[in-house]
């Protein structure tokens, strides 16, 4: 009976420890997590005998509604023409095994070690966003050129950790209220969460930004119409500020861009300072900060002050592959200057170097805290998109050609896709059939998870995938498993902007947490309400 209960105590270790590996890394390191998911998946086969793994298997029988995913992308290979590239995307989408048998067929964790996985991860998040923060701020000595750099992984998936800490701190600090010495851990836990939402949006993921965003008014209307009191006026008046402020905030971007000033042939002066002759392009729609970018152009002028004052010369290109010329007429256009030798003497060293490392509007150097150079980008590419037809290098244009390539291949695959490893080849026709301007290195498959499905597996394929993850919910009783919901909530929403779970840390972030909260949440997570919090 000894070596019984010490074998048993062994396990759960080894999951706990596990665990605490796997959450410590998430945030680190894209091959730690490989690492740490196969040190999951074996330690669930230690220690007990095959008859244990059976009963791990029949008392959690809707650990096969996710193992049946998988079987969907098997199935797609039926009709593969492309082995190696089938072969692949198996390999990218076995997280749907090894991390939930290695979580099932694992012992119950008890809840205090529950929370302190949650805690452990939660501290992990914090780490890596001081670390960006330091990145981010001292970003020339660290070479770092774009804030996309600055977490250590991916940071879109990066984001969706962070937005996850934030609800799970919210579920310890609700948990530590009544708990000895729980004030001291509770202000903590609350510290790292403020500090977590502004990292957030210092991240400048806009995908990350919305779901987390969106997943906050759906915590606010479960909060309305769970609590069985009257209805609570001021959270009604705050959701609808929370819904509104995005679109107005970006609606007053949106007319600062399109603000433009238009220019009178006839007025307009037609030589600078020093009696050179400016060039105009009156029909051009590109404008930078309401000021437009083809008026008031001198180039010699230019060429001569600009030589001046940088080793990276007019007519070269930057590190980025992108005419310096072009990068100082828009940076002039941003500060309203006008492009001649006047215009570049107004300049600062600040300026100059901001040029020289190819930036291309001083809001992106000087607002850097901000969202606003964030969406003012999208709207540019946006707007660039639609005057020339030109998607490339630019992220939003590119996911609408993205999204058109993936409609044309659904119109002939609706109902059972093209399969598995198929898609390069399809994508490719869709492409050429479009006609578009998409450079062959920048054609890619959809940013949106659902589209993906669809194109892969039909309709049909799309609506047995959503249902394998929604149908264990049910099965293992977690309804009411408010952790649980806000993590499928997040996610669904963050699968309109990317395909999440046909990449690494995506899928390996959902399958670590959808597993955990789905088999291992405590009576209380597992029945959480809002009403227990005002007893």
């Amino acid at each position: 009976m000894s070596l019984k209960n010490n074998t048993a105590e062994l396990r759960e270790k080894s999951f706990y420890y596990s665990l605490l590996l796997f959450v410590i890394v998430l945030p680190f390191s894209e091959a730690f997590v490989s690492i740490a998911a196969a040190i999951l998946f074996l330690q669930s086969l230690l220690f007990q005998p095959v008859s244990d793994l059976k009963k791990s298997l029949t008392r959690h029988k809707s650990v096969f509604y996710i193992l049946a995913i998988f079987g969907v992308y098997l199935l797609g290979m039926l009709h593969t023409r492309d082995l190696a590239l089938s072969m692949y995307e198996l390999k990218k989408v076995a997280f749907w095994i090894i991390i939930p048998l290695g979580i099932v067929l694992s012992p119950r964790l008890s809840e205090k070690r529950f929370y302190k996985v949650l805690t452990v991860f939660c501290m992990a998040v914090t780490v890596v966003a001081v670390i960006a923060a330091i990145r981010f701020i001292f970003k020339s000595a660290f070479n770092i050129t774009d804030f996309r750099d600055i977490s250590l992984i991916s940071h879109i998936r990066y984001s969706y950790q962070v937005a996850l800490a934030i609800f799970c701190c919210i579920f310890l600090a609700i948990r530590s209220r009544k708990e000895s010495g729980g004030f001291k851990y509770r202000s903590a836990i609350i510290t790292m969460a403020v500090w977590l939402v502004f990292f957030l949006f210092l991240l400048k993921s806009i995908t990350g930004i919305i779901a987390f965003w969106g997943t906050v008014c759906f915590l606010g209307l479960y909060h309305l119409f769970a609590v069985k009191r009257k209805i609570n006026y001021f959270l009604v008046i705050i959701l609808a500020i929370l819904v509104a402020l995005p679109f107005i905030y970006t609606k007053s971007i949106w007319n600062d861009f399109y603000n433009v000033k238009k220019l009178d042939p006839q007025t307009v002066d037609k030589y600078t300072a020093s009696g050179n002759p400016y060039t105009f392009n009156f029909d051009s729609q590109e404008k930078e900060n309401g000021h437009g970018v083809q008026s008031y152009i001198c180039d010699d002028e230019l060429r001569k002050e600009w030589n001046k004052r940088s080793e990276c010369k007019y007519d070269s290109l930057n590190r980025h592959g992108f005419s310096n010329r072009s990068t100082l007429v828009r940076y002039l256009a941003s500060r309203g200057l006008r492009k001649d030798s006047a215009g570049v003497s107004q300049l600062t060293e600040a300026d100059i170097k901001n040029i020289e490392q190819g930036i291309a509007n001083y809001i992106y150097a000087e607002k850097r805290y901000s969202l606003y150079p964030r969406i003012y980008e999208t709207i540019w590419e946006y707007d660039r998109y639609k005057a020339t037809g030109n998607p490339n290098d630019q992220s939003l244009s590119q996911r609408i050609e993205f999204v058109k390539a993936s409609l044309e291949i659904i119109k002939t695959n609706i109902w059972f896709g093209i399969g598995t490893g198929n898609w390069k080849t399809e994508y490719a026709k869709a492409y050429d059939e479009l006609n578009s301007k998409l450079k062959e290195e920048n054609q890619r498959s959809s940013h949106n998870q659902y589209l993906n499905y669809i194109v892969k597996f039909g309709l049909i394929g799309f609506a047995v995938i959503m249902s394998m993850i929604l149908i264990p919910v049910f099965k293992e009783n977690q309804e009411k498993n408010l952790l649980l919901w806000l993590l499928l909530v997040f996610i669904g929403i963050a699968n309109l902007g990317d395909a999440n779970l046909e990449t690494h840390m995506g899928l390996s972030f959902f399958c670590l947490f959808y597993s955990l909260f789905l088999w291992h949440s405590p009576e209380r997570i597992k029945n959480f309400t809002f009403q227990e919090k005002h007893k």
